[in-house]
């Protein structure tokens, strides 16, 4: 391609040098390709100050090189302009051609019906300008916050509304409003249903879930004390809806394995996997970059086995995964998973809390189980708790015989600095890569499991899933806000950047 004179050319320019970041092995490579485009994105709008792609795309671009906060507000801001009556008047401002080509292309559900897998194809029954907008409404749908938060939801809704035949939109709008007993919920469920063939048992099971919460729980202070056929009707702790939905079996498609998840909307990994098929944390993807098989990893807070079966798929039968989680739901939808994909021989469970030493402590029972955390004193809250066993990574790892673990996950909900003390000697043997949580919940945050793993020689890194690597953080002050950091030992350096990492 010659030089560029139009702001179509620098559209395409642009795209070409996105398809060269895809195509690099190192982060680096990526990185100049990013800047590339970005480039050349700017020097389109120079040209033309109107030309919604390269807009888009210039956005796309700062937010693949780390300026995510900016590239949100100036993406709300244009989504504004777009809905503003000048554009309504001239829907062509800004558009040429007959589809707008861009750097980013929404997710889809991977268990979609054919229809709804032909997306892609699908969006050219939508004229450019609402192709234009369906793309930029899912682009801030997907990066301004989780589903299951208020942030995302009107971004989605708009989504929905402009492309019917958006399965992923549809799904989150009608588990939202399920979720929070709205009648809306159940008809929208129905739509799907009808309109997706392939997603009927999943639209049945998300209305079953909503069913407690449609139909409130009877007061037991207000029951009829005097009917004895309502008594032997009625199950003791409440209605049979209730005890329908807690009997309930939810099974998932997730990394190639049937995936057991609690029965409860409540619970943000069944609301997650069912809307969307897959889980939002981008780490997800560097465990994918590190993990080969034969590897061994530690998922210390496991939940249901969102990374623990991720793990799996990685590390393969040569490799071994160590799930651990307290919580009893939790664990009954583990052992049923390694059970029904027979996993025993690499997926081991463990029923235990992870401290800094072992003795008897108490699970916090929260509304949805990811919150779930431990206390000493069971008076100090006025949750329900529950006694569990608490244990240490050495204690663990040196009754397992010592294995080099390559990777450890910690999601202690605040807990993480008890968790690594109680891990030291694992640590400094087997100096795994660490992901951990970095929130400041509980009685540690995220800069304090900085700093004790800058104690041991660890480097802090911030993962970015768009270029594939790891950016170098201080432990020493605030920490960035990502929801989850990286650790990386020099021993591991290589590791890293054989995954091109580093």
């Amino acid at each position: 391609m010659g030089i560029p004179t139009t702001a179509d050319e620098c559209n395409e320019l642009g795209i070409s040098h996105c398809l060269k970041a895809q195509q690099a092995k190192t982060s680096r490579e990526r990185r100049a390709a990013w800047a590339m485009a970005l480039a050349a994105w700017r020097q389109g709008l120079d040209l033309d100050p109107n030309h919604l792609p390269s807009q888009f795309n210039r956005l796309h671009a700062l937010l693949a090189l780390g300026s995510g906060y900016t590239a949100l507000q100036e993406g709300k801001e244009l989504l504004s302009r777009l809905l503003t009556q000048r554009y309504l008047e001239d829907p062509s401002l800004g558009l040429t051609g007959s589809q707008p080509k861009l750097a980013w292309d929404p997710p889809r559900l991977a268990s979609a019906s054919k229809k709804a897998r032909r997306s892609s194809k699908a969006t050219s029954r939508l004229g450019p300008r609402e192709r234009y907008l369906h793309t930029l409404a899912r682009w801030l749908a997907h990066h301004s916050g989780v589903i299951y938060r208020p942030e995302s939801l009107p971004y989605w809704r708009l989504a929905a509304a402009i492309d019917p035949e958006d399965l992923e939109a549809q799904m989150v709008v009608a588990m939202n409003a399920a979720a929070q007993a709205q009648p809306e919920g159940a008809f929208l469920l129905q739509k799907i249903a009808d309109h997706f063939p392939g997603q009927k048992d999943r639209a049945l099971q998300v209305l079953q879930l909503a069913l407690d919460r449609y139909i409130p729980r009877q007061d037991p202070s207000k029951a009829e004390s005097d009917s004895a056929e309502q008594e032997l009707e009625t199950p003791p702790n409440g209605d049979p809806a209730s005890e329908a939905v807690a009997s309930m079996e939810i099974w998932t498609q997730y990394e190639g394995y049937k995936l057991r998840l609690e029965p409860d909307l409540k619970s943000i990994v069944t609301f997650v996997l069912l809307a969307q098929d897959r889980w939002f944390e981008s780490e997800i993807e560097l465990c994918r970059q590190i993990l080969k098989p034969g590897m061994n990893a530690i998922d210390v807070g496991a939940n249901v086995g969102v990374y623990t079966f991720l793990f799996a798929r990685c590390v393969g039968e040569s490799g071994k995964v160590y799930a651990i989680e307290p919580t009893p739901g939790c664990l009954q939808c583990l052992r049923a998973t390694v059970a029904q994909n027979k996993l025993d021989q690499s997926v081991q469970v463990v029923e235990a809390a992870v401290g800094e030493e072992s003795r008897e402590v108490y699970l916090v029972c929260e509304g949805a189980s990811v919150f779930n955390r431990i206390v000493t004193d069971p008076m100090s809250v006025v949750e329900e708790t529950k006694p569990v066993q608490q244990i240490t990574l050495d204690e663990l790892w040196i009754s397992e015989s010592k294995p080099t673990i390559d990777l450890l996950k910690i999601d202690a909900e605040g807990a993480e600095v008890p968790v690594l003390k109680g891990g030291r000697k694992l640590i400094e043997t087997c100096t795994p890569l660490i992901l951990f949580e970095n929130q400041n919940v509980g009685q540690f945050s995220g800069l304090e499991s900085a700093k004790l793993l800058a104690e041991l020689g660890y480097l802090i890194y911030v993962y970015n899933p768009m270029i594939q690597d790891l950016s170098t953080v201080q432990a020493s002050v605030q920490l960035p806000t990502a929801l989850n950091l990286v650790a990386v030992h020099p021993n591991r350096f290589s590791l890293a950047s054989k995954a091109g990492l580093i």
